[in-house]
């Protein structure tokens, strides 16, 4: 009996010494941009198992599963595109919508430098009728980064949305030009 308890304790041991040196988020979440992508990497693994399998909660109807998944994620990868977009998808189907905006502050506050941050941001708020903070947003994004073709995708739509056509037309135009392929605005 004191062989197995012995033989345990050392396997426990063993495991927590890995376990120790593995490569776990911080606290505050790992930057996705600059994250290890290769095979096997932790953002890979996590991916796999969490990211990937939203969309079938979504299908599903389980969409408290895809939140658990999504908030993973995003505890772990704050600034992550897809699990932020799926994000808002969930939030608008279980009108949850503080969720959604705590999760993006977050993102924004540990990590500014990034332009798609932003517009995913701005495309959730217009699509929450807040337009007008979204507008900010998409344009906080552009002027990062003025070669982002869904920013000014984003803009066409919320100036659309707002009734601007002359701006939605000058958005759609930039967006087209930076090889935006997607959909825009009917008559933009």
């Amino acid at each position: 009996m004191r062989k197995s308890v012995s033989l345990a304790l050392l396997v426990v041991i063993l495991l927590s010494s890995r376990l120790a040196h593995a490569q776990l988020p911080t606290i505050a979440g790992q930057d996705y941009f600059t994250a290890d992508k290769s095979p096997g990497s932790y953002l890979t693994i996590m991916e796999s198992a969490h990211v990937v399998v939203i969309p079938n909660w979504i299908s599903q109807g389980r969409l408290d599963n895809a939140i658990g998944d999504i908030k993973y994620s995003l505890d772990r990868f704050p600034n992550h595109p897809i699990s932020l977009q799926q994000l808002g998808l969930v939030a608008q189907m279980t009108k949850n919508i503080s969720l959604a905006v705590t999760y993006f502050e977050r993102a924004i506050a540990l990590f500014p430098q990034y332009a798609l941050t932003r517009a995913q941001y701005g495309l959730f708020l217009v699509g929450i009728n807040y337009v007008d903070a979204g507008i900010e947003r998409l344009k906080q994004s552009v002027e990062m980064d003025p070669k982002l073709p869904a920013g000014y995708a984003g803009l066409a739509h919320a100036y659309a949305k707002k009734g601007a056509s002359e701006q939605a037309r000058e958005a759609a135009k930039k967006a087209r030009e930076l090889g935006f392929t997607g959909k825009l605005p009917a008559g933009f």
